[in-house]
């Protein structure tokens, strides 16, 4: 299986997150610890762990739902996007060609661009269908 940029992203804030808590300070009781001689003493440092422990799944919360989840929810769409694929549907390729669909098969299907011009694409080239009523302009906003 080919790991997606989801599987990576992960892979590499998981790394990421070992790297920064290996470089924490470390209390020592009776005050030799990074803080010196005038830093904190016996069992009062504890409260710097539960910040690390509450702020790293904080974190990854922050990165799964503004990143991931948005990710995760525009493959799907892409997906039944390309299985929905019918003859006659106006879609546009990844390289801004605007088409109809004139066959379809299990991996690619056939675009025509232009009368009597037929082209093969791989199913997952097709990013959107075409909404020619978007580009209508009103009579009214061509006149001013």
């Amino acid at each position: 299986m080919t790991p997606t940029a989801i599987d990576s992203l992960v892979f590499y804030a998981a790394r990421g997150a070992e790297a920064l808590l290996a470089f924490q300070p470390t209390m020592t009781p009776g005050g030799a610890g990074p803080a010196g001689p005038a830093g904190p003493t016996g069992g009062a440092g504890g409260g710097a762990g539960l910040v690390n422990f509450i702020m790293l799944p904080a974190i990854f919360l922050f990165v799964w739902f503004f990143m991931l989840r948005p990710m995760r929810q525009q493959q799907k769409e892409q997906e039944t996007l390309q299985k929905g694929l019918r003859k006659g549907d106006r879609v546009v390729t990844d390289s801004k060609m605007i088409g109809t669909v004139h066959e379809v098969f299990e991996k690619e299907i056939v675009i025509e661009i232009a009368d009597k011009v037929r082209v093969r694409f791989l199913r997952e080239s097709v990013t959107k269908k075409y909404d020619t009523t978007a580009d209508a302009k009103p009579a009214d906003a061509e006149k001013k």
